[in-house]
């Protein structure tokens, strides 16, 4: 049986097949998504709606929910407006990031997001754990074009599963 790592990988290739690497310099590399993926993850835990828009092109597409035209964001100004309204009401936000896998110009990293947000579980303590796999598309080593997200929300605050986010 294919673990869903594996067929995350295998959508990855077949999407990706016949592309060629990103930009006019070197191909994406794993280093590439990493230092993305890590300023992402401090941008979300420090609340840093500027330094999460300076990591999308200008006319990025950032899919919160794919094609639900209100969670699709056009352009690094609506990123930014995004992020701040989206992160407003969290907390105690901790991210922390799987191995990417990376082909051609696209990456597919799972995140794992453990935060406070009263407005989502006004019980107890208010934490969400926010379990999300990301396809990155890239303009070259730093920039992302488009960011589609998919994600499953738990009230609670959960650790990931032995193995989780391992290649």
């Amino acid at each position: 049986m294919m673990s869903r790592r594996m067929l995350i990988a295998a959508g990855l290739a077949l999407a990706a097949s016949g592309l060629v690497s990103c930009g006019a310099g070197e191909p994406l590399s794993r280093e590439d998504v990493v230092r993305w993926i890590e300023a992402y993850g401090k941008a979300w835990e420090t609340k840093d709606a500027d330094a999460a828009a300076r990591l999308f092109t200008d006319d990025a597409i950032y899919e919160a929910t794919p094609s639900v035209n209100d969670q699709t964001f056009v352009g690094r100004s609506a990123i930014h407006t995004y992020w701040e309204n989206i992160t407003a009401g969290q907390s105690d936000v901790t991210v922390k990031h799987g191995e990417p896998l990376v082909e051609g110009d696209r990456a597919v990293v799972e995140l794992w997001v453990t935060m406070r947000v009263p407005a989502l579980n006004p019980d107890g303590d208010h934490w969400v754990t926010l379990i999300e796999t990301n396809v990155l598309y890239f303009d070259g080593q730093d920039l992302v074009s488009r960011n589609v997200e998919y994600w499953n929300l738990l009230m609670g605050k959960a650790s990931p599963p032995a193995g989780w986010g391992a290649d």
